[in-house]
């Protein structure tokens, strides 16, 4: 419990900072179009650029971090974030707005590659699966306060004066991250490459961040332009369904305390989660209300939020690490981010124009599909690690 404290929950919280900065452009989204004079598609597409280093880099930067070092890399990237999100904040040039984000990319790659290694090295043995399923959620509980806060924050300080605020936070996790007295990750280390069975665990997360982006960052647009809510409206609304992840991780904390790691009770959760998930999103946007649209994505959140958690605790095993400094470690994150990246930076501007195409509800059916394709992906790795179940 005490490398929880501190360790393991800083550096979740660090991640969570980071994945705020996907959400806070979500939140500002009708803002920006209106300032910038943006499309539905561009819109989509300037929420997801965050991600536009991991998608581009992410299996490299995993394969290299051992050589170069966890630590240092950590503390670059949250430097970087604060610089770029000044930079947004005093951007009157729609170009220079779209290259500060794509900047703000990398310095997100920074943090979300060497977190989850440090955590891996910092907690103890008998709590990495549970540290590992807790850092699963940093995602969607930075997208949950990212819109929080940024659709309040609005109302009070403006548009600029939020992105100068997420700036300033930034920085404050720099200067408390640079006195955590965290000792990994040197760098000088050997490259090593994962087993197949992370490949296919990572592409199912890929697919999941798909369809999880697209409808975090597209929600409190078809809320605000479809339903009438307010933009601080949509942001809490957001907000609270982005935090249903919260409530599959306990699902799935609950099922890793009673072994469902490792056996055929890992293969039952993953599908009944996501076909539930599957049966569900289209009814997200066909509802026919503002209450019970939220209300299905809630659930939609937290059916699929049972699988994620269970990814991240198998990766290590899957990957086939030996150890808590095996390289194979850094590189399995490395791949995790190239799809989760992939997928988050696809999600939003995909979601954009299958609702300005084909309509709101053709975005439903598109998360079901997504969620099938994550449950193939997953049972995929699960049978090539070839572990037997009974």
């Amino acid at each position: 419990m005490r490398h929880f404290r501190s360790g393991v929950i800083p550096l979740w919280l660090t991640g969570v900072l980071a994945a705020a900065q996907l959400a806070k452009f979500a939140s500002l989204a009708p803002l920006l179009r209106e300032s910038h004079h943006l499309s539905l598609a561009a819109t989509g597409l300037l929420i997801s650029l965050l991600e536009v280093g991991g998608a581009l880099f992410g299996f490299v930067a995993g394969l290299a971090l051992s050589r170069i070092g966890t630590r240092s890399l950590l503390l670059a990237g949250l430097a970087l974030l604060a610089i770029t999100g000044a930079v947004e904040a005093f951007a009157a040039d729609t170009t220079i707005l779209f290259v500060a984000r794509a900047a703000e990319g990398i310095a997100y790659l920074f943090v979300v590659i060497s977190a989850p290694t440090l955590i891996f090295a910092v907690a103890e043995e008998r709590d990495r699966p549970f540290a590992l399923a807790l850092w699963s959620t940093f995602v969607p509980v930075g997208m949950a306060i990212g819109s929080a806060i940024s659709g309040q924050s609005t109302a009070l300080v403006g548009l600029k004066g939020t992105m100068l605020l997420w700036s300033v936070l930034c920085a404050i996790g720099l200067l408390v991250m640079a006195r955590l007295p965290i000792a990994a990750g040197k760098g000088g280390g050997r490259i090593a490459m994962p087993r197949i069975g992370a490949w296919f665990a990572t592409l199912g997360f890929g697919f999941y961040t798909i369809f999880v982006c697209a409808l975090s960052g597209m929600l409190p647009t078809f809320l605000v332009e479809r339903m009438g809510a307010s933009i601080g409206g949509a942001g809490v609304a957001a907000a609270v369904v982005s935090m249903a992840a919260l409530l599959g991780f306990v699902i799935a904390l609950s099922l890793i305390r009673r072994g469902v790691l490792g056996n055929w009770r890992l293969n039952a959760a993953l599908l009944v989660s996501l076909l539930a998930t599957a049966a569900a999103a289209p009814f997200i946007f066909s509802s026919g209300g503002l209450i019970a649209s939220v209300v299905v994505a809630f659930l939609v959140i937290t059916l699929s939020g049972v699988a994620s958690p269970l990814v991240f605790a198998r990766l290590p095993m899957l990957a086939g690490a030996g150890s808590s400094h095996d390289p194979r470690i850094a590189a399995a994150n490395g791949l995790l981010t190239q799809f989760g990246a992939g997928g988050a930076l696809l999600g939003p501007p995909l979601g954009g124009l299958i609702a300005a195409r084909w309509g709101w509800d053709y975005l439903g059916l598109a998360i079901s599909l997504l969620a099938v394709a994550m449950l193939g992906a997953l049972l995929a790795a699960e049978r090539s690690s070839g572990q037997r179940f009974s």
